[in-house]
């Protein structure tokens, strides 16, 4: 529809991940037809090299490629792009020095979206890797949140759940995070934060007191799609 700017999603990010961001993009549009529902441009590239590799041991940069397919999605039509990765916003300022349309910044809506939510004390559910890196840590903390954080044990079933889901076991993990983030860490807290978007398609369905970071980019790209 006309009323909609052009939806860009770089994808690969990994593969489930951004299928499942797409998915929620279209089950949260308000629309009496397909037609009214806004276009979108889903360029998938699992060969991005590893975000979590380049930046916690020496593998090769993924700025070179996540630039390429920034433009290749402008060139298509594009007039906003979005990355569905927590991780990979560690290089957003260089994606969005590429092309000349906003690039969506998923920490800072992330941020704003829980606050809005009346969440002050996000229980993380988060990988390993976005433990050690701290971006979306960071971001919370920088919006006035104050994050709440699984114990040991609980942490390693979370990443398990990732394991998983790469290696095709999605049954397995949904049941395991469903059970980690009812546990008794996340009492402190006022909300659960489902901060991964590899675990985001293990909850088709969300308790009320579960915040999913894939929606919550969802329903900003959304917004910002909507508001030509």
């Amino acid at each position: 529809m006309d009323h909609w700017q052009k939806i860009g999603i770089i994808g690969g990010l990994g593969p489930l991940a951004c299928a499942n961001f797409y998915m929620r993009l279209v089950e949260m549009t308000t629309a009496g037809s397909d037609q009214e529902h806004p276009e979108v441009f889903l360029l998938s590239d699992p060969a991005i090299p590893s975000r979590l590799d380049h930046l916690l041991s020496d593998g090769p940069s993924p700025v070179e490629q996540l630039q390429d397919v920034a433009r290749r999605l402008q060139e298509a039509g594009a007039q906003l792009i979005a990355m569905p990765s927590v991780t990979t916003q560690a290089y957003y300022d260089e994606v969005s020095a590429a092309v000349d349309v906003p690039v969506v910044d998923m920490l800072r809506v992330v941020a704003v979206g829980l606050r809005e939510a009346g969440v002050t004390r996000p229980a993380l559910a988060v990988t390993d890797g976005a433990l050690k890196l701290g971006l979306l840590h960071r971001a919370l903390v920088d919006g006035g949140l104050t994050p709440v954080y699984p114990d040991p044990a609980t942490q390693r079933e979370i990443q398990e759940c990732v394991e998983m889901v790469k290696s095709g076991r999605v049954l397995e993990a949904s049941a395991q995070l469903r059970k980690a983030i009812e546990g008794d860490w996340t009492r402190p807290g006022d909300g659960v934060v489902v901060g991964c978007t590899d675990l985001s398609p293990l909850l088709p369905e969300l308790p009320p007191h579960v915040h999913d970071v894939t929606r919550i980019l969802g329903r900003a790209v959304l917004d910002m799609a909507a508001s030509r």
